[in-house]
């Protein structure tokens, strides 16, 4: 019997075959519980994803906040998706690779989505990411406990956060709460939150049920009662090509620990670390060759101030060529780096 009241509301971004495929795989999954599906993405559609629901969306807003968004407050947003710390010399640092914040993207999503099948008469909604594993328990523990419960949220990202891969709620009782989700109500909220925080105090109320994140993990996350989403963006370090054959690299703006306090010195650094062979660098700025250094190959790690500061690198990193033994940094590295830190002295 199909379920008119519920539906499975499927958030996507899929802008490669992987993506692509584990989303068809998860649709097909969602047939057998006889409940209607709405996918709401962010890329364009496949034609042959539209057969496999019932309502599909692309809305091509997707507002990702980047380093310049225009934000109501004209503050920077970013995430730290990826951090290594080492120990050189027993100095501590911490190299932190920041990404856009694509929290608030995620929220309108569910925003949308939610709100399009209220209009359409849905009652409640089961809410997945488009490559999680659906399993029978996963949706009959929810559909036991929504009898009794506005939401269902497993808890992520501390006890303040929840799970947005996976959750249900009824959608009425959080209308104005969802209506309520902006870029500027957002930024006004974020601080130093995440977005699972963001999204628990709009689906969060008296009548929502927590599950512990150790409850539906487990301790093999692998193996959870829900499971981690299957797709993965791949190693950050082949990404940002910290790792050349005879040393690594990184460049991002300096953070002290002075006395155990925090100091951003608006230094922009290049630093390099496990050196195997002698380094000639030339570093250029708008054409001019402004520096030129040679690191022994004995060196255990060498941190070279660039000639420019963070806030100019951010806005002008296309005039900066660094040239390390012939191979220039390519451009699109360092904009990948535009909003990356280096953490010196930093002890846990």
């Amino acid at each position: 019997m199909i379920n008119k009241q519920r539906c499975f509301l499927v958030t996507a971004y899929c802008n490669t075959p992987i993506k692509q495929k584990a989303l068809k795989d998860t649709l097909k999954s969602l047939k057998k519980y006889n409940t209607d599906i709405i996918l709401f993405s962010h890329y364009p559609i496949e034609k042959d994803i539209y057969p496999l629901t019932d309502y599909a969306i692309y809305d091509d807003s997707n507002p990702v906040l980047t380093h310049d968004s225009l934000d109501v407050k004209n503050v920077s947003r970013s995430m730290v998706n990826w951090k290594k710390k080492y120990t050189k010399n027993g100095l501590p640092f911490k190299i932190n690779t920041h990404g856009v914040d694509y929290g608030y993207a995620a929220a309108q999503q569910i925003k949308r989505g939610l709100l399009f099948a209220h209009e359409l008469g849905y009652e409640e909604s089961f809410v997945l990411n488009y490559d999680l594993e659906v399993y029978d328990k996963m949706v009959d523990d929810f559909d036991k406990l929504l009898l009794k419960h506005d939401s269902i949220l497993p808890i992520y990202g501390g006890e303040e956060g929840m799970y947005m891969a996976w959750f249900a709620l009824r959608i009425k009782p959080f209308l104005n709460n969802l209506k309520s989700i902006s870029q500027e109500n957002y930024m006004d909220s974020i601080e130093e939150k995440i977005v699972e925080e963001y999204m628990c105090s709009k689906l969060k109320g008296e009548n929502s049920k927590s599950i512990p994140r150790l409850e539906w993990e487990g301790p093999d996350p692998k193996n959870g009662i829900i499971k981690a989403p299957i797709i993965m963006e791949g190693d950050i370090m082949d990404t940002f090509q910290m790792v050349q054959p005879n040393y690594c690299w990184f460049t991002g703006h300096e953070i002290l620990y002075i006395r155990g306090e925090r100091q951003d010195t608006n230094k922009q650094l290049l630093m390099l670390w496990d050196i195997d062979e002698d380094l000639d660098i030339s570093i250029y700025f708008k054409d001019k060759l402004v520096n030129k250094l040679l690191i022994p190959k004995e060196s255990d790690y060498h941190i070279i101030q660039l000639p420019i500061t963070h806030p100019q690198f951010r806005q002008d990193h296309k005039s900066l060529k660094i040239v390390i033994n012939d191979w220039e940094i390519p451009t699109n590295l360092l904009t990948l780096n535009m909003i990356s830190s280096i953490e010196i002295g930093f002890y846990e």
